[in-house]
């Protein structure tokens, strides 16, 4: 059995096809078969209401074993669909998986055995973050690039002696899970819980005094390439720190501080990033005692 998920992701690789690994790739749906697949089981099936969707680039997922039931696309983070829609929605900073469709075949895209819609819409910001990419995003060599690396980089922590014995519960698993329960839900509330979560993974202190002035503290200097631009970065984490609070205390937060948590879903995409593309640091920030030791010594930069 072979699986597609069709995105809106606009195909501008030179080549047709790009294949990330084993059981693994990326199609032009312009030029591959299942482009026409898709608009026959439209036609016939009246799949999407009859009318195609202007879907570009196709993600196959493909066991030959048949028994690896992780490329069974399904809206469980631990699926390989979710995986890669979670780390193409990091490099794009916008949500990909709205109205993602899922196409299975026995005969390699002949024809579909199943087809279906993998997530539904969400919260009002996801639906603005949909908008805005459908418009811009790219699947170039650029992109293709960053995915092939943070991938390359997620199998080194993967097979880690770190990661295997902890039960899959490092810190780079956990991030990645909480950033995907940011996006796939249904309320803002828990959009904003999710990505605190994200930061706290990643930032906090080996103690619990002054816990937002330092995780602020932590990430201004993280990210922050100036004085003032630290001094900004400290400013708005810990705000975003205080809307934070009135989420999970359930108090009444100001509309235009709910307004600001897809800006800040977009600052934590970029923080994902600068860790996921560097060998030295993904493997540092998830490891406990290396993680420790970096951020102290940024304490003294």
């Amino acid at each position: 059995m072979k699986f597609v998920i069709l995105t809106y992701l606009n195909w501008d690789y030179e080549e047709n096809e790009y294949i990330l690994d084993e059981g693994v790739s990326f199609v032009n749906l312009k030029t591959h078969p299942i482009g026409k697949l898709y608009k026959k089981i439209c036609t016939i099936d009246n799949i999407d209401d009859g009318t195609p969707y202007f879907y570009s680039t196709g993600l196959i997922l493909y066991d030959e074993t048949d028994e690896d039931h992780s490329f069974l696309p399904s809206i469980s983070h631990n699926s390989l669909s979710s995986i890669f829609i979670n780390l193409l929605t990091i490099i794009y900073k916008g949500r990909l998986g709205y109205q993602s469709r899922v196409i299975m075949s026995k005969d390699n895209f002949k024809s579909s055995h199943l087809t279906y819609e993998l997530y539904e819409r969400s919260t009002m910001f996801i639906d603005e973050l949909d908008e805005l990419h459908a418009l811009q995003i790219k699947f170039d060599k650029n992109n293709i690039k960053l995915l092939n690396t943070i991938w390359n980089n997620l199998k080194s922590i993967y097979l880690s002696k770190i990661y295997s014995t902890n039960e899959n519960k490092s810190r780079i698993n956990n991030v990645l899970n909480f950033f995907y329960f940011s996006w796939n839900t249904l309320t803002l509330d828990l959009t904003g819980i999710s990505l605190s979560i994200v930061l706290e993974t990643l930032f906090s202190p080996h103690s619990n005094t002054e816990l937002t002035h330092q995780i602020s503290y932590n990430i201004a200097n993280f990210m922050g390439n100036s004085k003032q631009d630290k001094i900004n970065i400290y400013k708005s984490v810990k705000k975003y720190y205080s809307i934070r609070s009135k989420l999970v205390h359930g108090e009444t937060i100001k509309e235009e501080d709910k307004n600001s948590i897809p800006e800040f879903f977009r600052f934590i995409c970029e923080i994902i990033l600068k860790i996921m593309i560097d060998t030295e640091l993904i493997h540092t920030f998830n490891d406990n005692n290396l993680r420790k030791k970096y951020l102290e010594n940024k304490l003294f930069e």
